[in-house]
């Protein structure tokens, strides 16, 4: 079997570190994997897994972009190399393009969505073409939910297959020297909806308490320059740093405390990293988050945009040691149980073969 995933590039995030995982396993699964793409940083890793790798035209957000024309002639040039039976979309731009291929040449098209509609639910072209495959595969029960009551998908025809990660890849780093204690961390882009400028805030509610409290944020993006002003707008500029290019798990076996404090979050996946590590994490009750984080079992989940409830939830974090490790234990033991990537695969497979029947 060959399957050809399409997205729209390959630099780092959540879709590319997902497509990254699920070609692992499919070709330790003797199925061929391309991947069609605008390209970007991860391309030479894609190719050092044994991946096909293709470059197309399609790097833009528009569906009516005139880039989708000419990625969809590349598509058939594609077709002739690798002659795949099975598209795999994973954006908004290739699952129209996707859908349109699907079309003119009958390839089957699984369509995968990553990510909450609510915010697109008056964007018409979303219900004109909706591109939603011969099967829809919704990464939560809650994004199953958005595709069925906002376009209308067919109820049978949308598969969760709830997202995870690759317990296989996680290396044994050594924790880092940072300063400060408690050390709070988080990671992931930059952006607003991450919701970082209420973690920041929380920080002068708790330096009273703790003046040897430090703030660590893993990452990059569009943000990092107001959030450098923001903390110094706070007076926490010594007492907060934005790190880079450091191998995650270092990071994150460096930390006593996880936060996330998302706005919108479709799951969680440096959640579901910190807890395998044996993090406590506070994390902000919305979306994907509510599966991971159970109050006092695996978490403290707290609402979003309240610094005063994250920097609560961290004060009681740390005044409980014994608490703080029954957390680490139960959370570890969830991932372990149902978020493992690995044993994901086989319902991929299965709708594969459904399709091509």
């Amino acid at each position: 079997m060959k399957v050809l995933q399409v997205l729209t590039h390959l630099d780092i995030g959540g879709i590319t570190t997902y497509v990254y995982t699920l070609s692992k396993y499919l070709l330790k699964n003797n199925i061929e994997i391309g991947i069609a793409s605008s390209g970007g940083d991860w391309e030479e890793k894609f190719k050092d897994l044994g991946v096909n790798v293709f470059r197309i035209n399609i790097k833009t957000k528009s569906e009516l972009s005139f880039k989708l024309l000419i990625s969809l002639s590349q598509l058939f040039q594609i077709k002739r190399k690798f002659n795949f039976q099975i598209l795999h979309s994973h954006t908004r731009v290739t699952q129209v393009l996707c859908q349109i291929f699907h079309q003119l040449s009958g390839i089957p098209h699984v369509a995968n969505f990553h990510g909450f509609y609510t915010q697109h639910k008056k964007r018409w072209g979303r219900k004109i073409l909706k591109a939603q495959g011969n099967v829809s595969v919704a990464i939560t029960p809650e994004v199953k939910n958005d595709l069925i009551n906002i376009f209308d998908a067919k109820e049978n025809r949308v598969k969760v297959i709830v997202s995870g990660i690759d317990l296989e890849n996680l290396k044994e780093g050594k924790p880092l020297n940072l300063e400060g204690f408690p050390k709070i961390g988080s990671s992931g882009r930059l952006s607003k909806i991450k919701g970082f400028e209420y973690l920041l805030k929380s920080i002068p509610l708790l330096i009273e308490k703790y003046p040897q409290i430090f703030l660590y944020i893993l990452g990059e993006g569009k943000e990092e320059e107001k959030l450098v002003a923001l903390a110094k707008d706070l007076k926490i500029e010594e007492r907060f740093k934005i790190v880079k290019k450091i191998e995650l798990f270092s990071f994150l076996r460096s930390l006593d405390i996880f936060c996330l404090p998302s706005l919108e979050e479709p799951l969680g996946l440096s959640i579901l990293e910190a807890q395998y590590v044996g993090v406590p994490c506070v994390a902000s009750c919305v979306g994907g988050l509510k599966i991971l984080i159970e109050n006092l079992k695996t978490g403290i989940p707290v609402p979003p945009k309240q610094p005063q409830k994250i920097a609560a939830a961290i004060d009681f974090l740390i005044k409980n040691e014994i608490l703080r490790k029954e957390i680490q234990e139960n959370a570890k033991k969830k991932v372990l149980e149902k978020f493992d990537f690995s044993k994901k695969v086989k319902d991929f497979i299965e709708i594969y073969e459904k399709v091509l029947r």
